[in-house]
């Protein structure tokens, strides 16, 4: 699964199904990309991950997924969330998450529970394509500055 993550340009996240295994394990994989050049790199793999308390309101954040269409939204996702889950020695940890990781590791969950970041979208006038996106995300980016 890390490899066929690393292998995936843009991909952050890979959970077992989306691979054929019916497992509830998820990697994670932050890294550098043209789109978020500052991204802080983050290893973790999630072994029968839970949710265990969450931020009250979800907010519209751009998503995607590497085993989908080349097609972006706004998914509806907790800001933060504290996550339970074993790591590959079978060690138990539970943590607070919050921003992009917090947003990869529900998207990753939501893998394991049947759940697409489609069915997450509110807005479907949200949906772009990647060139779309990329467009979009410079353009914030300039407003911020």
């Amino acid at each position: 699964m890390r490899y066929t993550l690393e292998k995936k340009h843009y991909g952050v996240g890979l959970a077992a199904p989306q691979v054929g295994q019916p497992l509830a394990i998820a990697v994670i994989g932050l890294k550098p990309t043209p789109t978020r050049p500052d991204i802080k790199e983050v290893s973790i793999t999630l072994i029968n991950p839970e949710i265990v308390v969450h931020s009250d309101k979800r907010i519209p954040l751009w998503e995607g997924c590497i085993s989908g269409p080349d097609m972006y939204g706004k998914a509806m996702r907790y800001p933060k969330v504290r996550v339970q889950w074993l790591d590959e020695k079978a060690r138990h940890h539970e943590q607070d998450f919050g921003g992009l990781l917090a947003q990869v590791i529900q998207h990753e969950i939501d893998h394991l529970n049947g759940i697409l970041f489609v069915d997450r979208v509110a807005d479907p006038k949200t949906y772009v394509t990647f060139s779309e996106y990329k467009k979009i995300r410079k353009a914030e980016k300039k407003n911020k500055t």
